[in-house]
């Protein structure tokens, strides 16, 4: 069974994409992981600008190297 989120994504994807779209990074960044790398690595940079020397920068480079590997895998 699944849940209204998942009912939400599925209806979207349908429409825009006509497929998952982790399937659709994950087939351009196997075409161009050059691109796509160039792309993680300047979040990282404009990350660490935007956080400065605060604890929370830490986390802020967590939530994006997990979001950036979702994406990645």
């Amino acid at each position: 069974m699944s849940t209204w989120l998942e009912r939400i994504y599925e209806k979207l994807w349908t429409k825009i994409g006509g497929r998952p779209w982790t399937e659709i990074v994950r087939d351009e960044q196997k075409r161009t992981p050059l691109v796509f790398l160039l792309i993680f690595l300047g979040l990282g940079i404009l990350t660490g600008k935007l956080a400065g020397k605060y604890w929370w920068q830490i986390l802020l480079g967590l939530l994006l190297g997990i979001l950036c590997g979702h994406f990645w895998w």
